[in-house]
């Protein structure tokens, strides 16, 4: 039935808190583990790997994501055809309008859109509904959006309605978009067979994306345009220019293309689909004990029922409750009922204020080489244990505000400060004065950790001229080290 194998376009740019304190604004909800299983990312990639049906896929990001989507694939096995960069986040249209303008580039037959922080549980009704769509598109010349059937009369989610059928029944043209509606609109909504929840998954021919783009947003197509024709995409990380770029005024593709189109259908669905937006959509889509719990890392429940309780940093113990969420990191800890989950972005709001630091980022991060954690910061100063696993590189770098002292306490890395390279070995330690070029390597099968002592006026982590790296990063311009992470 299919026509052709289909590319996967992987969104994984966005920023998320309402999952906060795991998700935030530096690691959002895509990249997130909520539990022992895979992330959010990671699960999307997965379910595109059957060969069969999808190509390698695209992955479509920004730069400072760029590590954590490099360590993610990593991670499970996955190489990607290829990775863009976006300049900057401008909703959904020119994301895609990217996407379909360099898949026509390439000769892509067909490209699927799909957002990479949501959940399904059926994968097979996921690839049925991918190989009816990509006939519609292919023989009909159609762009697809998927309709998830609802389960309940949501008010976080936007609706489409079907039209007629075509292509022999395999869809329906696509009658029109639904807004978030509220709870009594909703339940009308869940009565009427033809309305589906709008799941935010595309499938098209980028030429016909394009051709759309053209005919009802041209100034956002010649923008992009400018954008792609400007970067080289022979490498494997691709950077549109981000001047062309920035000059867009953000808007959705539904209202940039799909709701004045005539091209548009829907495909229903049924995949067990959860964007899992509230902890409580966590609670709901994970294994729960005989209690209702769902419990993950050192933490003990008594007398409590249908409870999400999670924490990787201190012990956690919950007694004589029920209906609510803990969630503890090392830096933070979040108490909530369960019905009230969604209220995390107001508390998030309220935070700015005078806590902003903790919805950007954690104590500790990901990156390809391995992970980091600050277990101590001060004014002038800032203690972090460093983790780089086997084959594992930091870039070639320097700082310009601080100086740094490394002590190995495991393994064997191999160092080079200024002209000098070296193996050490624990109970070691260097020191690395301010702008003095540096780099960290593990040649070994074992991992290597170290303790590094910052010291500067300044600590962030974009004070990194990077100057080469191994994991398709650009080589730095010292003017420009807002772009770079070790």
């Amino acid at each position: 039935m299919q026509a052709s194998k289909v590319t996967p376009v992987i969104l994984a740019g966005g920023k998320g808190t309402r999952l906060w304190p795991i998700s935030r604004t530096e690691l959002p909800k895509q990249f997130c583990k909520f539990g022992p299983e895979m992330s959010l990312f990671q699960q999307t990639v997965s379910r595109l790997c059957n060969d069969e049906v999808f190509g390698k896929p695209i992955v479509l990001t920004n730069s400072f994501h760029l590590s954590l989507v490099s360590a993610q694939l990593a991670e499970i096995g996955v190489t990607a055809e290829q990775i863009i960069c976006e300049p900057c986040g401008r909703d959904t249209a020119p994301a895609i309008a990217l996407a379909a303008i360099i898949g026509k580039r390439q000769n892509h037959d067909m490209m699927m859109v799909v957002p990479s922080d949501h959940r399904m549980d059926d994968g097979d009704e996921f690839v049925i509904a991918t190989q009816k769509s990509t006939v519609i598109a292919s023989e009909y010349g159609k762009i697809v959006t998927f309709g998830v059937k609802p389960d309940y009369p949501a008010t976080g989610y936007g609706y489409v309605e079907a039209g007629v059928e075509i292509a022999d029944g395999l869809g329906f043209t696509l009658s029109s978009f639904i807004e978030k509606p509220d709870l009594k609109k909703a339940e009308r909504l869940l009565e009427n067979e033809r309305v589906f929840w709008n799941a935010g998954m595309f499938l098209f021919a980028p030429k016909v994306m394009c051709r759309e783009l053209e005919t009802f947003a041209p100034d956002l197509k010649s923008k992009v345009c400018k954008s792609v024709y400007a970067c080289d995409l022979s490498k494997p990380v691709v950077w549109p220019d981000e001047m062309s770029f920035s000059q867009i005024e953000p808007i959705s593709i539904d209202y940039a293309v799909m709701e004045k189109t005539a091209e548009a259908a829907v495909v229903p669905v049924n995949p067990q689909w959860s964007d899992v937006g509230s902890w409580n959509a966590v609670w709901e889509t994970s294994d729960h004990d005989q209690d209702g719990n769902c419990v993950t890392g050192d933490a003990i429940c008594v007398e409590t029922e249908n409870s999400l309780v999670s924490t990787d940093g201190p012990f956690v113990g919950v007694a004589g409750v029920s209906d609510i969420v803990v969630v503890a990191k090392q830096d933070a800890v979040l108490v909530t009922s369960r019905e009230s989950s969604q209220s995390v972005k107001g508390l998030i709001s309220e935070m700015k204020s005078g806590h902003d630091e903790l919805t950007i980022r954690h104590a500790g991060e990901t990156r390809p080489w391995g992970e980091f954690t600050s277990i101590n910061r001060g004014e002038n100063h800032q203690v972090k244990t460093i983790t780089v696993k086997p084959g594992g590189q930091l870039s070639l770098q320097y700082h310009y505000h601080r100086a740094e002292h490394w002590v190995v306490v495991a393994g064997t890395p191999t160092v080079t400060v200024g002209e000098e390279v070296m193996q050490m070995t624990p109970c070691q330690q260097i020191y690395i004065p301010q702008g003095t070029v540096h780099r960290l390597e593990n040649l070994t099968d074992d991992d290597v950790q170290i303790i590094e002592v910052q010291y500067g006026a300044y600590l962030g982590e974009d004070d990194i001229v990077r100057l080469s790296d191994v994991y398709g990063r650009p080589e730095v311009e010292h003017s420009n080290p807002q772009k770079n992470v070790a």
